[in-house]
């Protein structure tokens, strides 16, 4: 060990003795205090922000030649600025006076990137206020309109194109909660407008300024009875246009909507589960054959908000006629039923000239924001309450210990009450907007929440031992408030259909009670008739693969078979949904297994492969080439000597997550090392927060993607050249899992999180180590820190002879594998490649996620398709760098033993205090004697002599190769 390393470890012991002591000192009540009220937060939003101004520009609207008004060195492209990924573009702006602001952009996204493309806005060289960070421009987006039908007849999602026109924007909040334009403070005279594109293309041609428009002018409203007997239906699952590729048709066996069928799929509404994002736009253009008076009507579902309205503006031809039409609300309704849009006064008229028109429904959240803004407010004033009182009485709760609360925070009583009384007033308000007062179940939270805190005021003794429901864990007060927060988020509407009429006896009629009976027989009988999908579905003459996901995937995954692989091997292919994959092994031994299963747990081809039930892929033609596509050590799990029996399909990877805005108050950085880590615990232990390691989040079974990072970071293995004996025991090794443990023995790491989602939501764990399901979590169900959360490496150790710092990680997910009994061993590889290869990765990870939305998203193995596909482009960058770090643990005979084994060392140590070395002798002997009698079982040891050696599968030659 270096001196260097030497000198850390004792300065970190220092540290930590002297904040370990001073748990015991008592600090003065007015410092304490202090802290708890504190007003320190920094209030850099747009809601705080425009409060203060008072300078708005009046004047003629001023526009600027993009070109003319560039001052960095940026291509030109028909007229227009070019900004890619990562570039920068400067612009000088003159205006004629010091005051604010609207700015609109005429602009073209000139590719199909799937996710908006956005930009950071610095005005002269700053951010004015956070929402100038993150300014999102949408692309324009189509279904193709013929219906797409699967084998079985059942129609699915058609895919998307993007088109590519000329549009105009004005730089809003991207969150929807602001219901104006951004007010942007300039300078008289020239001003330096910089844009950043931190995700994708985009073309700026002019830039204009505008006057903010003080009163909006509106048409009278017209309501009463029409007469007539024009109707126009427009169905709801064939938008003309929309703004969001993700925005799509669903299928409902419900004979109230259209098209319907009892037997086959029919596309007929737009899911509510996708179009539910503020902001997000469906456009239907239709045709009328008569002028005339007409009222509107939708057929719609709404059941995001239990008892609650979700808002949406209704455009006519580009505009918002009636003043009733902004901010609509569309009531809770849990089955699709009938509405004609309407005001006080009746149902709203509309005059429509022959021709063509087009409507537009844009969700909206702006009259929720005063509440939600508030509700963040409470949840951060909270949590400092809970790390002040953490800091006076430790982080661990002892209900036998008498703490006079009061006498360091006077005010803690009023605190308490007064959130309570705010959160009462949150609930009379959102009575209110709903114009009801009954209790409405999508704010119940505030309810339980308002309880909460006046209960643990009630009992002021007992504060500091209440004090995790501050917090801390998912019963918590900012837990429910929080979650009440993703849920306001939601905002989803299914339509099946739009009709303007002029005799409300014309609208299409619901079925009624006779039909929906015989209908439901129908439905009944045709149950017992052949099932898509199934294994039961089986023709003889084409290739059987078994998919072990839900029917989205293998409807998307057939669709591409049938559209691509087939025409160009001539191969047909029959997909199944997997019934059990643990049955496998029962399936291949009755003669019952599928020639190609896909999506595995990566861990079951060896258990496959030591039975001989599946293919070695090293005997086909391309194996490496295809195989080079992947991490090396992916491969490991699947290796039998020399043999490889699968191929990767999805990688679970590990990276570290960092709330940012946290980060910079306690004014720390992301950490490189795990030794960088163990000193910086002590100053996140005095903020009463601390460091997530995954082991923390598994069940009482720590499995190798927690147990074995770091031991293979300090130079540990598990196997030598052969599995005879285990090298648990080895110095490198021994070390290794003394550096895990010890980050919860000594360092005070969390031992037991339920959730990290949550306690990063909430900030008690605002830096961890985890996965790809943390990271799709916190991507698209926390919405109240989006943009305030990035992700860096795993932090690793620094290895004197390699000058780098290690960072291996677990990685592996899905596997692919072919079985041994097939017949058509060629055509089984020829769809393995198919499937394996980039372009397919990328088509089926991009359908996957436009068809049914961004949360779907697809970690392939194949990592040059991984760098294509729809997800934050700077992230991609990090897990790109992560994956070069992968190293699974070998699967051999015996490997479940010492999974086991090494996870009863760690609770032994960690849980049971028990002394490191006892423990791991104790499991070095048992995971010996297991992998001896396994040796035996499988003939490698007769009469307790070797007859065959297993020898280790490693890899760390091919990562030399790529080097």
């Amino acid at each position: 060990m270096s001196f260097k390393s030497l000198k850390k470890i004792f300065v970190l012991i220092l540290i930590s003795s002297v904040l370990l002591s001073s748990q015991f000192i008592q600090a003065s009540a007015e410092d304490v205090s202090s802290f708890g009220n504190s007003k320190d937060k920094i209030v850099s939003g747009y809601f705080n922000y425009k409060t203060n101004i008072n300078n708005i520009y009046e004047g003629s609207p001023i526009e600027f030649d993009s070109k003319d008004i560039l001052v960095s060195d940026n291509k030109i492209e028909d007229n227009k600025v070019v900004i890619n990924y990562g570039e920068v573009a400067k612009f000088n702006i003159d205006v004629p006076e010091t005051a604010h602001y609207i700015m609109k952009l005429y602009y073209q996204i000139p590719d199909a990137h799937v996710l908006p493309t956005t930009l950071e806005v610095r005005i002269n060289g700053d951010f004015p206020y956070d929402e100038l960070r993150n300014v999102a421009f949408y692309n324009l987006w189509q279904r193709y309109k013929e219906p797409v039908l699967d084998r079985y007849n059942n129609e699915i999602v058609p895919d998307v194109m993007s088109v590519n026109i000329d549009q105009s924007g004005l730089i809003v909040d991207s969150s929807g909660r602001e219901r104006n334009p951004l007010l942007i403070p300039l300078n008289e005279g020239t001003n330096e407008l910089s844009l950043t594109s931190i995700e994708g293309n985009i073309l700026i041609e002019k830039v204009e300024i505008l006057a903010l428009e003080k009163t909006k002018s509106y048409k009278n409203e017209k309501t009463g009875t029409i007469e007539g007997e024009h109707l126009i239906v427009i169905e709801g699952e064939t938008p003309t246009l929309q703004n969001s590729p993700s925005i799509r048709p669903g299928s409902w066996f419900n004979k109230d909507l259209t098209p319907y069928d009892p037997k086959y799929k029919k596309l007929n509404y737009i899911d509510g589960l996708s179009f539910k994002e503020a902001l997000q736009f469906v456009e239907y253009e239709f045709e009328v054959e008569e002028s005339g008076e007409y009222h509107l009507g939708l057929r719609y579902l709404q059941d995001a908000k239990v008892d609650f309205s979700v808002f949406a503006d209704i455009y006519l031809d580009g505009e918002i006629i009636y003043e009733s039409l902004e901010n609509y609300q569309f009531k809770y309704n849990t089955n699709f039923s009938d509405t004609v849009l309407h005001n006080d006064e009746g149902d709203l008229i509309f005059d429509l000239d022959k021709g063509k028109h087009v409507i537009r429904i844009e969700l909206r959240i702006d009259p929720l924001q005063d509440i939600l803004e508030e509700i963040e407010e409470i949840i951060y004033e909270v949590q400092q309450l809970s790390i002040t009182i953490k800091n006076l009485v430790g982080n661990e709760v002892d209900k036998n210990r008498n703490f006079e609360i009061l006498e360091y925070i006077p005010d803690v009583e009023d605190q308490l009450i007064g959130w309570a009384d705010r959160l009462s007033v949150i609930y009379d308000t959102v009575q209110e907007i709903e114009g009801t007062e009954k209790n409405i179940s999508a704010f119940a939270s505030v309810q339980i929440a308002e309880k909460q805190l006046r209960s643990i005021a009630s009992k002021r003794r007992e504060i500091h031992i209440r004090v995790n429901e501050l917090s801390t864990g998912t019963n918590s007060i900012t837990s429910h408030l929080g979650s009440l927060l993703e849920g306001m988020n939601n905002n989803g509407i299914s339509i099946d259909k739009l009709f303007f009429f002029q005799n409300k006896g014309n609208i299409p009629k619901t079925a009624g009670f006779f039909e929906k009976t015989i209908d439901s027989i129908q439905r009944f009988f045709i149950s017992f008739g052949n099932q898509s999908y199934t294994v039961n579905q089986k023709n003889s003459d084409n290739l059987q693969v078994w998919v072990n996901r839900p029917r989205q995937y293998v409807e998307i995954l057939q669709n591409m078979i049938d559209k691509d692989f087939t025409p160009k091997t001539g191969i047909k292919v029959d997909l199944s949904i997997m019934p059990d994959p643990n049955k496998l092994i029962l399936a291949n031994a009755s003669g019952n297994a599928p020639d190609v299963a896909l999506s595995l747990n990566y861990a079951l081809p060896f258990d496959l492969a030591i039975r001989g039930a599946i293919l070695d892929l090293t005997q086909f033609e391309g194996f490496e080439e295809v195989a080079s596509q992947y991490s090396p050590n992916l491969h490991l799990p699947a290796m039998i000597g020399d043999s490889v029996y699968a191929m990767p399909e999805t990688m679970n990877f590990y990276v570290m997550f960092y709330r940012t805005d946290i980060l910079d108050n306690i004014g720390i950085e992301p950490f490189d090392t795990m030794e960088e880590v163990v000193l910086n615990l002590p100053i996140l232990h005095q903020q009463g927060l601390n460091f997530f390691y995954p082991t923390a989040g598994m069940a009482s079974m720590k499995i190798f993607a927690g147990t074995m990072p770091i031991i293979y970071q300090n130079n540990g293995r598990f196997y030598d050249e052969t599995i005879n004996r285990t090298l648990l025991n080895s110095k490198e090794t021994i070390e290794g899992f003394k550096k895990l443990t010890d980050l919860f023995t000594i360092y005070n790491m969390p031992y037991d999180v339920p959730s990290f989602y949550q306690q990063f939501r909430d900030g008690s764990l605002p830096i961890g180590i985890a996965d790809y399901g943390a990271y799709n979590l916190l991507t698209n169900a926390a919405p109240e820190i989006a943009n305030l959360w990035d992700i860096a490496l795993m932090p690793g150790y620094y290895n004197e002879d390699s000058k780098e710092v290690e960072r291996w990680s677990s990685g592996g997910a899905e596997s692919s594998i072919i079985f041994s009994d097939t017949e058509r061993k060629d055509e089984s590889w020829e769809f393995m490649k198919w499937w394996s290869s980039k372009d397919v990765q990328i088509q089926f990870g991009t359908t996957l996620q436009t068809s049914f939305g961004k949360e779907f998203m697809w970690n392939t193995a194949n990592l040059e398709a991984f760098a294509s596909l729809p997800w934050k482009s700077q992230h991609k960058e990090v897990v790109l760098e992560q994956a070069e770090w992968i190293h699974e643990v070998p699967r051999v005979l015996g490997t479940y033993m010492l999974e086991r084994e090494l996870s009863n060392a760690y609770n032994s140590v960690v849980l049971d205090g028990e002394d490191l070395r006892r423990a791991i002798d104790l499991a070095t002997k048992r995971i010996n004697r297991e992998t001896n009698r396994k040796l035996e079982e499988f003939g490698y040891i007769k009469d307790g002599e070797i007859v065959e050696e297993y020898y280790t599968p490693y890899l760390e030659a091919w990562r030399n190769d790529d080097e």
